[in-house]
């Protein structure tokens, strides 16, 4: 490999501030309301002009209830303008999943007010290059932007990145995972009462388009090495009733943080959605005035970086165990908790880390990078980073009854069999 030397540089400090979050999907703007709802001077990072991950980035439109803590609010804030509703399943086995449907331009709008309801701010278009580490500690990022190379310095910091970036760049341990990567996009014009009448269920499409590769009349081979699971789609009749939203297959085996190996992953989940979309169009009723509305702005990357925490629950553990430092819990019926130590990275102070970055083992990644609980590990980060501003300890002195309490009074149910005193 080649190498340049960079000349040195002074790079100018553009904001200083009590609490920075990185990441604006809903773990981020979930940390930050709660933050700044806590009393902490709050600035949040966005690569993108918009915010909320996923669900707006990758098409991701389908969430398990959104029914404790700051879960509520966002639900109840969808609900009033009658994007969120359950899914309608026309007799499918996955209908005990208890789906929900939610329109990702809203999504985009009422995560900005909740934002700036609490005086949060705001910078979008910014990608985070590198932390900046004393003693120890994380001070804040080096950013770059179309305003150049910049500084932001914070008392505290929460990587809600998804990918852990800053967590890596501050030299925190953390493990890759290499999860399916799949390219969402949207339907419309498709008269779902004729297809469903030439193919039973939604649940059958994937069985109907697995046989048409079986037999050779579709192919997604475009002579490029790789493992491709799940040949197929899945489609939900979601609020619009001409709309579905569907994804191609899953493509496995790729490093979502190897800029070449996201590249190919982006170049081939798009060919295969229109590959797709000509098929559906060509061989099922109902779709023969269908289009593709929009694909997903990025290739849905289900995981990548996690850091090692201090705690690493299994998904058993996860399920079953009352943890004496439970912070988080999604769901207000079920009993998925999540302990503090796994928002907290080894190694490193001023950090706390939210989303599917966590640390937790990585057979418990695929219920832990749901959209409630990202939002729930969110609030706890958030309230815990002012928490410990306003005591002048780290996140890892912070005392956790006080974490609890806070959390609880907040309306996050967490299941714990005494009131937090």
């Amino acid at each position: 490999m080649q190498w340049i030397t960079e000349p040195e540089r002074q790079t100018p400090v553009i904001a200083d501030v009590d609490l920075l979050v990185c990441g604006g999907g809903f773990a981020g703007v979930a940390a930050a309301v709660c933050a700044a709802r806590n009393g902490a001077r709050t600035l949040l990072l966005e690569r993108y002009g918009f915010l909320g991950g996923l669900v707006t980035g990758a098409l991701v439109v389908t969430t398990p209830p959104l029914d404790n803590g700051i879960n509520i609010e966002i639900a109840q804030r969808l609900r009033d303008r009658a994007v969120y509703a359950p899914c309608r399943y026309p007799g499918e086995e996955v209908a005990y999943l208890n789906l929900h449907a939610i329109d990702p331009e809203i999504v985009k709008y009422e995560l900005v007010r909740m934002l700036r309801e609490r005086g949060v701010e705001l910078l979008l278009h910014t990608y985070i290059v590198e932390s900046i580490v004393e003693e120890g500690g994380v001070k804040g990022v080096i950013v770059e932007n179309k305003g150049g190379r910049q500084a932001i310095l914070a008392k505290m910091v929460i990587d809600a990145t998804g990918d852990a970036d800053v967590a890596a760049f501050a030299k925190a341990p953390f493990r890759v995972a290499k999860k399916p990567m799949t390219m969402m996009f949207n339907m419309v014009g498709v008269d779902s009462e004729r297809a469903l009448a030439q193919i039973g269920n939604w649940s059958n499409l994937k069985k109907f388009v697995k046989q048409a590769i079986d037999r050779g009349e579709l192919s997604f081979d475009l002579g490029i090495y790789m493992e491709f699971g799940a040949p197929g789609v899945h489609a939900e009749n979601l609020i619009y009733p001409d709309e579905l939203n569907i994804w191609s297959g899953n493509l496995l085996g790729m490093d979502g943080v190897d800029p070449q190996q996201l590249t190919q992953a982006e170049l081939i989940t798009r060919e295969h959605a229109m590959r797709l979309a000509d098929f559906l169009k060509k061989n099922i009723q109902g779709f023969e005035n269908s289009r593709i509305e929009y694909t997903a702005t990025q290739v849905g990357v289900r995981a990548t970086r996690q850091i090692v925490g201090e705690a690493s629950p299994s998904m058993e553990e996860v399920k079953t165990k009352k943890f004496e430092d439970t912070v988080v819990k999604p769901y207000a019926k079920g009993e998925m908790r999540l302990p503090y130590g796994s928002l907290l990275p080894q190694n490193v102070e001023n950090l706390l880390v939210a989303g599917r970055c966590i640390s937790a083992e990585e057979e418990a990644m695929g219920q832990l990078r749901l959209i409630p609980v990202c939002s729930a590990t969110g609030q706890a980060a958030g309230v815990a980073a002012a928490l410990a501003l306003r005591q002048g300890v780290t996140p890892r002195q912070l005392d956790v009854s006080l974490l609890q309490r806070a959390l609880s009074e907040q309306g996050m149910e967490l299941g714990l069999q005494k009131v937090v005193r």
